[in-house]
């Protein structure tokens, strides 16, 4: 058993917060300033995000665009593509679930994993 406090989290203000992980499951937090976001991209799991704190924006890969905001859960399908973007004014922080381990793929737009050399 693990707990972590996600205000003391939220207080580093590290892009990326790997918090819980094993062998099918993790989940980390995200932390993005105004302007700053994901890469457009997939994952092979479902996976969703429970938007703590700003505002901020969901696109795919046809143009369609979801505005987010706090207290708003985010549920993306296996391989659906998507770009996180914060728009907002203030941070944009994210807690996110995902059905594999640390270190699953990442694949963008042309194909290529973000992973598999990382």
């Amino acid at each position: 058993m693990d707990v972590k406090n996600l205000d003391e989290m939220m207080a580093t203000k590290k892009r990326n917060t790997h918090l819980f992980g094993g062998g099918n499951f993790r989940s980390w937090m995200l932390y993005f300033v105004p302007g700053d976001g994901t890469d457009m991209h997939y994952h092979a799991n479902p996976e969703t995000f429970l938007v703590l704190s700003g505002s901020g924006v969901v696109k795919g890969l046809k143009g369609e665009e979801r505005p987010i905001r706090k207290n708003e859960v985010l549920f993306l399908e296996a391989k659906d593509y998507y770009q996180i973007t914060n728009n907002g004014t203030e941070p944009l922080v994210l807690f996110g679930n995902r059905s594999e381990a640390f270190g699953g793929p990442h694949v963008k737009t042309d194909g290529s994993d973000r992973n598999a050399n990382a």
